[in-house]
């Protein structure tokens, strides 16, 4: 053992002893200057630590993000502060000793470690309690009603990709009509239905948009702080569309899941050096969000926009030129290759259901206005952020992403008036008050700073987050149920179609009949279907199809339909042409009336015999 570790201070005459004992001089003169230095520090150490603790002031360099935002100046020393908006600033740190709860005199440093953990601890439970909200909202409507038309066709379609996967069953031209990829949702959502029917596929979707909310609350965490992340989840967890898609088996959820998730992984990239991976990821969910719905392309340029905003907080602008070229080519990039893949089919669809979709004859002011009731608070409060963070002169960067975040929430609205059509935008306004969602959170977090104490801010933030969330949720509550009422229930019908299709085998002429190809897969198969907005018929020995209503009188007048099926509210002038068909045609008898929620359903079957003309139904 060294016999210098037992001697805690050496000095001068001690080591000058020692080296006369041993008659060598081990060190140099430069080394015995330099262990004489180190003595004397000690030594000042010693005498220092005998002295009354004073209170100090020490320099604390502030990290990228705040919930706090709090401004401090040499004259008046500011509390501790875990970030802050602006990085790299200085703030100046008191840790004088403060009185805590007991009136025992407690460090400044450890008081700010106790509140920082308090604060933390209550972060899961806000979200928590944000969670729970949106899914007993969602949850009471995922029984309320029969199957939806788009939700019917989803799972039917799914089902039918998975046995032309396992048994090469042929399977309907889905890519050339479907705005989502046919191959991705569909057999997804099948899946869950085969294992607990409809209400297991809108569990997925429950699922879905609480992955939603939660990746809402980290973005905006990244991005604003904590405080913003709890006011942001809030206000999109009880929107009217936000609670209907929680319960509704159709691509939308799952598309904005990936679109959410997306966002969020550009946003974390910025706080890492090695940050490939992420963009990558954010790259790959942002073109799978685009081929499982493929609207979701109009938020392409905010995810890219992002991407480089987020990068230019701490990079500056060449970074955030990187950030956006790498997110746009890869994404242009991959959804090049998908469409190469899927061929005509699909790049028909996606111009037919999307980029070249017809002209509706709604007035832009309805879609407007639409649009307004069901996402206009979000969108007006993250406005107000616009306005606060050129108050607050939070910099032009700050100012730039609030812009984009905002903007995103009218892109929806704007593109459906571009095309006079309300037709899915109770859907489509969700993905947009996602991104505006963020916006707004910033807005009431920074309006919760109004509390002086940053132990008030985040209980502030809260504050602010139940009173956009109460009134929010009262409304989207009862804006959720209509939505999901707009429908008929089709109940009463399916009980009499399971047992009429037993009795007539054939093929069949139902207005909207995905949902009876749905509920009926069992005993019956897609082919025998027919619907009222599109058919084409051959007749026996003719050298061409007919199509539309030419096919549809000469189908009823060779008989080809054992059962007809008609309610006169989605295609009213063509159920009018048909029901002329039927009369002339003089074979089929009405079997049932079945009333629904918006009117009744008319039965028709043919008999094999000629009827007298009062034997027919007169719509």
């Amino acid at each position: 053992m060294n016999p210098w570790f037992h001697h805690p201070v050496t000095t001068e005459p001690a080591l000058a002893s020692r080296q006369a004992d041993t008659g060598t001089d081990p060190f140099t003169e430069s080394q015995r200057a330099g262990l004489a230095a180190a003595i004397a520090l000690a030594q000042a150490d010693a005498a220092a630590a005998l002295e009354p603790a004073k209170p100090k002031l020490l320099w604390h360099t502030r990290q990228p993000v705040t919930d706090t935002g709090l401004e401090t100046s040499p004259a008046a020393p500011a509390r501790l502060a875990d970030t802050d908006d602006r990085p790299g600033s200085v703030i100046l740190t008191d840790i004088s000793v403060t009185a805590s709860a007991d009136g025992t005199k407690v460090p400044r440093s450890r008081y700010q470690a106790r509140l920082s953990l308090l604060l933390s601890c209550l972060q899961p439970l806000l979200l928590f309690a944000i969670l729970t909200v949106q899914a007993v909202l969602s949850l009471r409507l995922v029984w309320s009603n029969t199957a939806f038309l788009d939700e019917a066709t989803y799972l039917a379609a799914g089902h039918a990709e998975i046995a032309h996967w396992l048994h090469g069953t042929p399977v309907p031209a889905y890519p050339t009509f479907f705005s989502g990829a046919p191959v991705i949702y569909p057999p997804i959502a099948a899946l869950a239905a085969g294992v607990g029917g409809l209400a297991a596929a809108r569990l997925l979707s429950l699922a879905f948009m609480l992955g939603a909310t939660i990746l809402l609350w980290k973005t905006a965490a990244k991005l604003f702080g904590r405080s913003a992340a709890v006011c942001a989840a809030a206000a999109f967890a009880v929107l009217g569309p936000t609670v209907r898609l929680g319960a509704f088996a159709t691509f939308d959820a799952m598309a904005l899941f990936l679109l959410s998730a997306s966002a969020c992984c550009v946003v974390c990239a910025r706080h890492r050096d090695d940050s490939a991976l992420l963009l990558v990821a954010g790259t790959a969910l942002l073109a799978l969000a685009n081929a499982t719905k493929y609207a979701t392309l109009i938020f392409d340029p905010s995810i890219i926009a992002i991407a480089g905003l987020a990068a230019a907080r701490n990079g500056g602008i060449k970074a955030a030129v990187a950030r956006s070229g790498y997110t746009a080519a890869g994404t242009v990039g991959l959804l090049g290759g998908l469409l190469a893949l899927g061929g005509a089919p699909y790049s028909g669809g996606l111009l037919f259901t999307t980029l070249a979709r017809a002209q509706g004859n709604n007035r832009p002011l309805t879609v407007v206005d639409d649009a307004w009731r069901w996402v206009g608070l979000v969108c007006v409060v993250a406005v107000a952020g616009l306005i606060l963070c050129v108050i607050r002169r939070d910099g032009r960067m700050q100012l730039m992403l609030l812009t984009v975040l905002a903007t995103s929430g009218l892109l929806a609205p704007a593109n459906q008036a571009r095309i006079h059509s309300t037709i899915s935008l109770s859907k489509h306004v969700d993905f947009g008050a996602w991104f505006a969602a963020v916006a707004a959170g910033y807005a009431l977090s920074r309006l919760a700073m109004l509390a002086r104490r940053r132990s008030l801010m985040l209980a502030a933030a809260g504050v602010a987050a139940v009173g956009i969330a109460v009134p929010g949720a009262m409304v989207g509550r009862g804006q959720a149920w209509q939505m999901f009422h707009n429908w008929p229930n089709s109940a009463g019908l399916m009980a009499d179609m399971q047992a009429l299709t037993a009795q007539y085998r054939g093929h069949y002429l139902v207005e909207d009949y995905d949902v009876l190809t749905y509920y009926l897969e069992d005993s019956t198969s897609w082919q025998q279907w027919s619907g009222t907005w599109y058919f084409r018929y051959t007749p026996p020995g003719g050298a061409r199809p007919v199509m539309d209503l030419a096919a549809y009188r000469a189908a009823i007048s060779r008989h080809f339909f054992s059962l007809i099926v008609l309610d006169f509210e989605a295609t009213p002038q063509t159920d009018r042409a048909i029901t002329a068909d039927i009369r002339a045609s003089g074979n089929y008898r009405v079997v049932g009336v079945i009333p629904s929620s918006v009117g009744q359903y008319t039965i028709w079957a043919y008999t094999g015999q000629q009827l007298s003309g009062s034997q027919h139904d007169d719509h």
